[in-house]
């Protein structure tokens, strides 16, 4: 029986050993893609990092835009749980609206934070491939419906009704601020020099959301 497809056409690995250098493989293109802010780098250049041969990553993959597509997909679908276990909760028990509000915008934010070297990359890189940018689209709609979900069980422990639409508008305007503060989709080198620090961006992003999301 042929080898099974992992994703996006990347071939399974049938031993440990095999899975173990496609591993090294991916790593590398991680430490390259955070080192240089883009996917300014070769399948020579991850060769060499990885210390497997080109021959073995060609037996894998059939060039650099599937091994990028491969690394995006098993990195988002790690963010997508960490997102989830760590959203969806952060609000529960908190003594108000305002409070429960504040603590699911700073899960998200660090979130996001955490993990820029990783997503501004592929932010650039989406806009050239298809599949990068369709991948990237569906964690960003995950991310939003377990915010949202969050904000609206949040209003309804503290006895009030929250909109899903409300709630959706408010997750796009902290969205967008976000996004916009860790300079996502830009450069290493180009990062946005904002007049206020990490903290301060925490707390009018939460006061905003919470005048968004005021439940009725």
């Amino acid at each position: 029986m042929a080898a099974r497809p992992a994703v996006s056409g990347v071939t399974e690995p049938k031993q440990q050993r095999s899975r173990d250098s496609f591993a090294k493989v991916c790593a590398a293109v991680l430490e390259l893609l955070h080192e240089r802010g883009t996917g300014q780098f070769s399948l020579a250049e991850v060769s060499a990092r990885a210390e497997v041969s080109i021959g073995s990553i060609y037996g894998r993959v059939t060039g650099k835009a599937e091994l990028l597509r491969a690394v995006q997909s098993q990195e988002f679908d790690r963010l997508d749980l960490e997102t989830a276990e760590r959203v969806s909760v952060a609000g529960a028990g908190a003594p108000d609206f305002a409070r429960a509000t504040t603590a699911i915008v700073t899960a998200y934010a660090e979130l996001l934070r955490e993990n820029r070297e990783l997503l501004s990359p592929f932010f650039l890189l989406g806009v050239e491939d298809a599949a990068l940018l369709e991948r990237g689209r569906q964690s960003g709609d995950a991310g939003q419906e377990v915010f949202i979900r969050a904000l609206i069980a949040a209003a309804a422990e503290h006895d009030a009704a929250l909109p899903a639409e409300k709630a959706r508008w408010a997750f796009e305007v902290f969205y967008s601020l976000s996004v916009r503060y860790l300079g996502l989709g830009v450069a290493t080198t180009a990062i946005p020099h904002d007049a206020y620090g990490w903290q301060e961006l925490l707390d009018r992003l939460a006061h905003t959301v919470v005048l968004m999301a005021a439940p009725e």
